[in-house]
């Protein structure tokens, strides 16, 4: 409660509108960004233009936190994803509280070192997982933290999200969407089973939930999701769920 109240003794309302760019990479990082019910994004580009994210922030964590350690550039590109309300604390005054509150420093060290285990699991998951296990890791995430049920993104979205051609989430939503998983809109996505969903997400998302509830899970608690989700205890899932992959293509 002493670290909440020092942040909130500094910190200024910000509304981030959609596809606003907080940081380009290199920037020197002046305001550090807490979402309350906005969404952000971290993003690589690579040498063609493409881009692929790396990092996702809600209301669990901040952007730009890093600045508290001394490091006063941006690592990467981080624009809004769902746009929001968010409190802005100026870089040089989260360094002195830093420096200064013993309860806040362990906060901050503590959510930057789930951010590393966030970071790493997501290059893992980008290189190694199927686009249909992808897609719905992605789609938990980002409903763990938006706002509200009714997501406003597009399939194009998504595929630049996950460096992935949009052909192929095109082919993932469609699935998903009629065996009732979600119900997807131009321009909306709405998740109507979430059970499911979890069921065809890959085993990353159990890490990637106790990274959103970092404050509140103890390591050894730490949860396994996601395809092993299948575990004999609700025959209708794994049916729907067994039928759902045979409705992708193998090469999804």
């Amino acid at each position: 409660e002493a670290a909440r109240g020092a942040l909130l003794a500094h910190s200024a309302p910000a509304y981030l509108d959609y596809q606003r760019t907080v940081y380009e990479a290199g920037d020197a990082v002046r305001q550090v960004f807490f979402p309350v019910t906005c969404v952000l994004a971290e993003v690589a580009i690579m040498n063609d233009g493409t881009t692929v994210e790396t990092g996702m922030v809600g209301r669990e964590g901040a952007v730009g936190v890093t600045s508290a350690f001394g490091e006063y550039g941006a690592r990467c590109w981080t624009r809004v994803l769902i746009p929001g309300a968010a409190l802005a604390v100026g870089a040089e005054a989260l360094r002195e509280l830093f420096r200064e509150g013993d309860e806040l420093r362990a906060v901050l060290l503590g959510y930057y070192r789930t951010r590393i285990s966030h970071v790493s699991r997501r290059a893992i998951c980008n290189t190694r997982h199927r686009l249909h296990e992808r897609v719905c890791t992605w789609l938990l995430m980002l409903c763990d933290r938006a706002p509200h049920k009714d997501i406003p993104l597009t399939q194009e979205a998504v595929a630049r999200q996950l460096g992935a051609r949009r052909a192929g989430v095109n082919e993932v939503m469609v699935a998903l969407q009629r065996y009732g998983v979600v119900e997807h809109r131009r321009g909306h996505i709405r998740i109507e089973d979430r059970e499911r969903l979890e069921a065809m997400a890959c085993l990353c998302y159990g890490g990637h939930r106790d990274d959103f509830e970092w404050q509140h899970v103890a390591p050894q608690g730490r949860r396994n999701v996601g395809g092993g989700g299948l575990t004999g205890e609700n025959a209708r899932e794994q049916v729907a769920a067994g039928r759902l992959r045979t409705a992708l293509r193998t090469d999804y």
